[in-house]
């Protein structure tokens, strides 16, 4: 039988920052399988890393479906879904809403071994009529999942989730804060709503970051703001922090002078929960933030529908300032600089103008 274990990838044994502190994943699981082979992932949390850990052992002595060639689909995906206790209640939710009305359905009858490239091509098909592009890729990011797990517990030789052609996603150019609307936007907002905007303004934050921020994610020494994880508060009586949106939202982003004042003040005002955005000790969540900015929105008319368009707003003051798509990517915490250009390729067209005059030096 295989053992396994945590290691700290960011702290030596004495409790010392090692050489790796603050950089990717901080939690790693080792997994020895008793036969002098041995598997590592990396985590952003223990708890992540300890699921995987026992994970493994759940494969290795407890899987119903071992070694079985007649495994449903329904059956597999009821197993991968039980290990799924890493995600958030708002993802789990997701899941099980996808795989209910779209997954399930288009392999129902199926097992594992049968399903083919062209199933899987056909049902992203059937989905492209209903869904917009954007919930096919999440519905079928599901179906890899159950899809690439299979593969690892090797009830299939090899995922049919390969060279899938799915829904072309088309960027609509949507509202566009400017320098003007921005500064009244900052002045409509209460207290420390205000700061928020400007905060995430400067940072290009996503909405459940800049709610999360806390006085042990700002490193004032380095001007960095350390993210790792996001807020996932359901209630004000549940106040949480877990995982953010994807592995390469893990990202240092550096701050000036001004915005470390403003950072300083509220690190200083945080509650006992160390939340840089809180009232009277009470941590803020995500209705009190939409709450305001609705109530700004009724005031300055059509602002977007909420706290992402400040995310906008930042990605198109660094790309008018010609920084690249590669850069732009690091400080969003993209996947890639081809993320960044499905979602902002429309403010490149400015440069139009550049490119002309650029061209008719040459002549």
């Amino acid at each position: 039988m295989g053992t396994g274990r945590i290691v700290d990838t960011w702290h030596k044994k004495d409790k010392t920052p090692s050489t790796r502190f603050g950089i990717g994943q901080r939690w790693q699981g080792v997994w020895s399988d008793g036969k002098g082979g041995e598997t590592k992932r990396s985590f952003q949390t223990k708890d992540a890393a300890k699921t995987w850990i026992d994970t493994q052992i759940y494969e290795t002595t407890r899987n119903p479906y071992a070694l079985r060639r007649d495994v449903s689909f329904e059956a597999y995906w009821e197993l991968w879904r039980s290990k799924q206790t890493h995600q958030r209640k708002a993802s789990l939710k997701s899941i099980d809403a996808q795989g209910k009305k779209w997954i399930l359905p288009a392999f129902r009858g199926m097992t594992m071994q049968e399903i083919t490239r062209e199933d899987v091509q056909a049902a992203v098909n059937v989905w492209a009529l209903e869904l917009a592009p954007s919930t096919v890729e999440l519905t079928m990011r599901y179906l890899r999942g159950v899809f690439n797990d299979a593969v690892y517990s090797k009830q299939v030789n090899e995922s049919p989730c390969v060279r899938i052609r799915m829904p072309e996603r088309v960027q609509a150019v949507g509202i566009e804060l400017t320098d003007d609307v921005l500064g009244e936007l900052v002045e409509a907002l209460p207290a420390p709503f205000d700061d928020a905007a400007r905060i995430c303004a400067a940072t290009g934050l996503r909405p459940g970051e800049l709610i999360g921020l806390s006085k042990r994610d700002i490193n004032f020494k380095a001007g960095r703001i350390q993210l790792r994880e996001q807020d996932t508060s359901t209630s004000i009586a549940n106040i949480t922090r877990g995982p953010l949106k994807t592995r390469y939202s893990t990202r240092n982003i550096s701050f000036g002078p001004k915005l470390a004042s403003i950072l300083q003040r509220l690190c200083n005002g945080a509650g006992r929960s160390g939340r840089l955005f809180q009232i009277d000790g009470q941590p803020l969540i995500r209705h009190h933030f939409q709450a305001a900015w609705n109530t700004a929105r009724g005031e300055l008319g059509n602002i977007g529908p909420g706290w992402h368009q400040l995310r906008h707003y930042h990605a198109s003051v660094l790309i008018s300032r010609g920084f690249s798509p590669v850069a732009v990517a690091s400080r969003l915490g993209h996947k890639d600089a081809n993320e960044t250009l499905r979602t902002y390729s429309h403010m490149w067209f400015d440069e139009d103008d550049r490119l002309a005059e650029a061209a008719e030096s040459i002549i």
